[in-house]
């Protein structure tokens, strides 16, 4: 297939020729090799971690009774965390929706078009199940250290089935449809499947961040900053793909892909076969050619590392991809997960707790000391039962002695363990509904270190917010101020009330800012509240107070949307500056509202 490229310079059109498109392809195949090498030790890491946490680094059998004896326990320590961890985002970025992001206008049209707006987007967002996106983002997320997403539009179909009358009705006037309606009816036929489309608007897509690699010196320009992704589709998907063009000498290459089991490709280090998939890269950014021709915003698809698919303009406009690191390895410049920082511990404090076991097992059945002779090496292997010979050297009395152990040496080391890794990774046993049982401290001491921990984990949460919530919003809005127009209708269920909310091109091509409430400042709000109502206690009794007006700026700072329906309207103004105990002391009449 020939592929054509605009040249901004002259805005001249060229082919890419046969030995172009070859270097293409060559270059996009070996370039994903080459970054995904670079990044290799981190891989490994997020390897090691999900062996551990998803319970794969079980232990050996083994059959020698002089080991088989000895304790295999599994503490599941970096499961707990992984699981803690998560409960905790999800908790304070995404448990809500509606209450993920806020906007505001950048002038005065847009800002009161912005509670439409918020209403499209959270519309949107619940519908293509974006906290279920959230969940598998995470995963990837604790285990790679990278929150990485991927948005497009998206249309889904589905089949129902109804009385074919009903479709007579709704076809009345579709001159394809009706006619096989009415000869279905003809046929004695009751009932009719139809199609119709269910979603039509952009979608966000988890991203594994092991199937993204990236020019990581090119990254603080991340939009025009190429990145090659990785996926794998079945021949049909790709065949039928109606964005990518093939010969057909092409299309039966593709599909014998998978049919050859002895395909060189499956021997390769990069699994260009997986099962009945082939492996699909995509290039994103700025493209550069072998003539030296720089293709901003460029897409390029290379199928089986063989076959160029798409070469063109990316007509999303946008760029797909929201990228950002918990921890950043300086060296690689991509992701570690913080649990990977309590590996090491846990295993250590898993090998001790075996070794507590053991010497308790030897301490129910110590083992003995027994005559020279029946022993040929001199290491002994203990085991539950133990007979150890003795020499000559030893008195009669010595015989048959048993063996002392201390089951108890380690627990304190196992104790130190725990609290080391809650101080490494920051997620305490408080959180998980432990109680800590170590030194006594003071109140103060507590709320020091309460506050620690929380401002940790707000630096995570914040993380959440900044580089994937917010883009994630922002390219959602983006796509439907460029592929959207007309009037829409939005039905809110506010407060167990239905109201609709009509969107049109004016509302999504507005100028907007979108924005996150800060985890840590919005407990601080809630704390000062608290201190300015104990403050106005002590005033109440000397100056007139606006009970009303600090009842809603108490619940406000408490996150309650519309106190004000909380407020009856018989004596607002009588009582809405009078001292509060002259407010509180009116005795409460039949039928009358006071305050």
């Amino acid at each position: 297939m020939s592929f054509e490229y605009i040249i901004e310079k002259d805005n001249s059109t060229k082919k890419l020729s046969t030995e172009e498109e070859s270097i293409l392809i060559k270059k996009i195949s070996s370039k994903f090799s080459a970054l995904n090498s670079e990044r290799a030790h981190n891989l490994e890491m997020a390897s090691n971690l999900a062996n551990e946490i998803f319970f794969k680094n079980d232990f050996k059998s083994i059959s020698d009774k002089s080991q088989k004896w000895k304790a295999k326990v599994k503490m599941c320590k970096t499961f707990m965390f992984y699981q803690t961890l998560k409960a905790f985002i999800w908790r304070n970025t995404y448990a809500n929706v509606n209450s993920m992001f806020d906007v505001s206008g950048e002038n005065h049209d847009s800002n009161n078009a912005s509670n439409k707006q918020k209403a499209m987007l959270v519309d949107i967002l619940e519908k293509m199940g974006y906290q279920r996106t959230c969940d598998q983002i995470i995963d990837h997320a604790l285990l790679y250290g990278e929150l990485i997403s991927f948005t497009a539009w998206k249309k889904n179909y589905e089949e129902y089935r109804r009385p074919i009358d009903f479709f007579k009705n709704l076809f009345s006037s579709d001159v394809q449809k009706l006619p096989l309606i009415l000869d279905a009816i003809a046929k004695g036929k009751n009932f009719w499947v139809d199609t119709k489309k269910i979603y039509d608007n952009p979608y966000i897509y988890p991203v594994n961040p092991a199937d993204l690699v990236f020019d990581t010196s090119q990254k603080d320009n991340w939009d025009s900053c190429p990145k090659i992704y990785r996926t794998y589709k079945t021949p049909s998907e790709i065949i039928n793909n109606k964005y990518y063009s093939f010969s057909e000498e092409e299309i039966e290459e593709i599909k014998k892909l998978v049919n050859d089991n002895s395909s060189k490709y499956l021997k390769t280090q990069d699994q260009i076969v997986k099962g009945s998939t082939v492996e699909v890269l995509e290039h994103w950014g700025d493209l550069k050619l072998s003539d030296g021709t720089l293709l901003k915003n460029w897409h390029a698809v290379v199928i089986g590392r063989k076959y160029l698919a798409l070469f063109g303009k990316n007509e999303g406009i946008i760029n797909p991809f929201s990228y950002g690191a918990f921890i950043v390895d300086p060296e690689t410049k991509r992701g570690i997960s913080p649990l990977y920082s309590v590996l090491s511990l846990a295993h250590f404090q898993e090998e001790l707790l075996n070794r507590t076991c053991n010497l308790q097992a030897l301490s129910e059945n110590p083992p003995l000391l027994a005559p020279e002779g029946f022993f040929d090496e001199d290491e002994i292997n203990l085991y539950p039962g133990k007979i150890i010979e003795y020499g000559d050297n030893l008195s009669p009395s010595a015989a048959f002695q048993q063996l002392t152990f201390n089951p108890g040496v380690f627990l304190q080391d196992i104790s130190f363990l725990n609290d080391l890794m809650a101080e490494v990774s920051g997620i305490f046993p408080n959180m998980v509904g432990a109680v800590e049982t170590t030194s006594s401290k003071t109140a103060t001491e507590i709320n020091t270190k309460t506050q620690g921990q929380m401002t940790r984990l707000s630096m995570i949460v914040d993380t959440i917010n900044q580089d994937l919530i917010i883009p994630n919003v922002e390219k959602v809005a983006k796509l439907c101020a460029d592929f959207k127009s007309g009037v829409e209708t939005i039905f809110v269920n506010h407060e167990n009330q239905q109201e609709v909310i009509e969107v049109d091109d004016f509302t999504r091509q507005g100028e907007y800012k979108y924005m996150y409430a800060d985890s840590s400042m919005t407990t601080q709000k809630s704390e000062q509240a608290d201190l300015v109502v104990q403050a106005i206690e002590k005033f109440a009794s000397l100056i007139p107070l606006n009970l009303q007006e600090i009842f809603v700026w108490y619940f406000e700072q408490k996150g309650v949307d519309n106190p004000e329906r909380f407020l009856g309207g018989v004596n607002a103004e009588i009582n809405s500056t009078l001292p509060v105990n002259e407010i509180t002391n009116v005795p409460q009449k039949k039928g009358v509202y006071y305050g």
